[in-house]
């Protein structure tokens, strides 16, 4: 099975980053109150209030990341932590450093906003939220959970249990136990406790199970699979109506998170089984994924200036699609020139020591074998 493309993995990471596009500019329309009226009016609250597409995509991203990431961890190289740390360093972190003087133009710069050179500086390590400091995108937060589940993924490794079904439903549970509990003492002491972050990381666990049946056809695999995702399933309601029962002044409410998780599972299940969907087309998509979702939102901004400036006033989705447009337009160049150059880049110090490169997360996903112990 070596090589072999899993086509479909694309699809959904080109579809989920035109979906995080659409949200936050509907998004953006709906709060403005520039929604329009009749059938647009209402799928754009439907889809920003009933159900939150952009997360319903984010939920998926990390489907995607659980289903991929851990087979960078190679057993048979002589050291796969380092090979697994220059693959995804090379991966993410050129193209996130392109997008941060972009979204200094877009969101300071054009806005007349003062930026401290501090704040630039921590955005650069992409550890900014763990000591508190503001995104300069506001998504990049997506990225600082896969930056742990990364570290999860190293640790699971080196204590042999990333290769164990056991030892992934032991880490799931583990995860889906510590958001109940920050559920718990969120709606108790009414903080905002990262109640998303272990939930987060159980669901990526959880597609790694979702992999090792669908496509290594491992018996045990199976079972296990289901009852992680039954039971995730089942603590979804709670964690959300003990944590976004009441708002904290981020406009939350529990049964939107409910439906938008129920909605992301059952898609990301979908879309990997029978419902596979492969074209070249949607692989270019996925391809270029990473900057899509990156730059998607200077492209909203793009538009909406672009827009004002010229005393345009369109439908919304006129205006969706050209930002969608904008960026592509801005990460196929990028994925040309930066990431593609980087991406071999990291292989070659790689093979520098003869080390068989690892599968990364943003790329065209293909199976790689995984020597995993039931």
């Amino acid at each position: 099975m070596r090589g072999a493309r899993l086509g479909y993995v694309d699809t959904i990471r080109g579809l989920a980053a035109l979906a995080v596009i659409y949200f936050h500019f509907a998004d953006h329309l709906v709060k403005t109150g520039q929604a329009g009226s009749g059938v647009e009016r209402a799928l754009f609250q439907a889809l920003t209030q009933s159900v939150d597409l952009g997360k319903v995509a984010v939920v998926m991203f990390f489907a995607v990341s659980g289903f991929v990431v851990p087979y960078s961890l190679d057993a048979r190289s002589r050291t796969p932590v380092r090979d697994f740390a220059i693959s995804r360093f090379f991966r993410l972190y050129p193209a996130y450093w392109l997008s941060i003087p972009m979204g200094i133009c877009a969101f300071y710069v054009a806005l007349g906003r003062d930026l401290p050179v501090s704040t630039v500086l921590a955005n650069l390590t992409m550890l900014q939220q763990f000591a508190g400091i503001e995104n300069i995108i506001g998504l990049y937060w997506t990225l600082q959970i896969e930056l742990i589940f990364y570290g999860l993924c190293v640790l699971l490794f080196c204590a042999g249990l990333l290769q164990q079904t056991r030892g992934l439903v032991g880490a799931a549970l583990l995860m889906l136990a510590a958001a109940v509990l920050m559920a718990f003492a969120r709606h108790h002491l009414g903080k905002a406790l990262p109640v998303a972050l272990p939930l987060a990381l159980a669901i990526m666990l959880w597609g790694t199970l979702w992999r090792r049946w669908h496509v290594e056809g491992q018996a045990e695999a199976r079972r296990a699979a289901l009852r992680i995702l039954a039971l995730i399933a089942l603590a979804i309601p709670v964690i959300s109506v003990l944590a976004y029962g009441r708002d904290l002044g981020f406009g939350e409410t529990w049964y939107r998170y409910t439906t938008t998780y129920w909605v992301a599972l059952l898609l990301f299940a979908l879309m990997t089984t029978r419902c596979r969907i492969e074209a070249p087309l949607l692989a270019w998509l996925g391809a270029v994924s990473y900057g899509l979702y990156l730059f998607g939102p200077v492209a909203q901004e793009v538009v909406i200036a672009a827009a004002h400036a010229a005393g345009i006033v369109a439908p919304g989705h006129v205006l969706i699609a050209a930002a969608m447009l904008v960026a592509l337009a801005i990460a196929a160049p990028v994925h040309r020139f930066v990431e593609r150059p980087c991406i071999r880049l990291g292989r070659r110090l790689i093979a520098e020591s003869g080390i068989p490169k690892g599968e990364a997360l943003w790329s065209v996903a293909r199976v790689k074998p995984w020597r995993a112990s039931r």
